[in-house]
């Protein structure tokens, strides 16, 4: 399972990302009246916001990869849990 999040990593930080910074492309796009609000300041508001939660998002992809990194290095490359023979086994190991 580590491994598959290890290898989605790269689509999910790319993906996440660009949703995350929608806003502030649609904020640039989008057609604002300038005698009800301050646009410049909704723009930055906006900005802030999207930087805030990417940097958090980043964070948490970071902490998910080092995570499965910890748990695959751990592993190894048995894939058996306590390959050591039992002295009271019913029947005999191979």
């Amino acid at each position: 399972m580590e491994t598959q999040i290890l290898k989605s990593l790269l689509r999910w930080s790319l993906w996440g990302s660009l949703f995350i910074v929608e806003p502030s492309i649609f904020a640039r796009v989008f057609e604002w009246n300038s005698r009800i609000i301050d646009v410049q300041l909704t723009i930055t508001s906006i900005d802030i916001g999207v930087a805030a939660v990417l940097i958090l998002y980043w964070t948490v992809l970071f902490t998910i990869g080092i995570g499965a990194t910890i748990v695959k290095v751990m592993k190894g490359n048995v894939y058996q849990a306590d390959s050591y023979p039992l002295q009271d086994s019913e029947r005999p190991h191979l």
